[in-house]
């Protein structure tokens, strides 16, 4: 994680030919948070959603295909401390989760 010129935290998450997030945890202060989310794979497409009811408050930004070779990203501003779980929702079944920490 690193903070940008204009303030915003930037998240740089990359998904692959597997099953998860690298890295599948991390933290940011309350503000606005930007996270792309990189597909090194050669054949999975995934997503990267919020789990709904997982965190102290709804996320509903979300990266909702991501393509083999493809870059995206979502910004929102979070102010609840806590832990927000995020998945991929193709392969949430498989594991494909983490979480985001909000610290106080």
């Amino acid at each position: 994680m690193s903070t940008a010129e204009d303030g915003i935290q930037d998240v740089q998450l990359v998904v692959g030919d597997d099953y998860v997030f690298l890295p599948n945890a991390f933290s940011v202060a309350p503000g606005t948070v930007r996270v792309t989310v990189t597909s090194e794979a050669a054949q999975l497409t995934h997503n990267f959603v919020f789990s709904k009811g997982m965190g102290p408050a709804a996320i509903t930004e979300s990266i909702p295909y991501l393509a083999p070779r493809d870059e995206q990203s979502i910004e929102f501003t979070v102010k609840a401390p806590g832990d927000y779980r995020f998945e991929c929702s193709f392969h949430v079944a498989l594991g494909q989760v983490g979480t985001m920490t909000v610290t106080a």
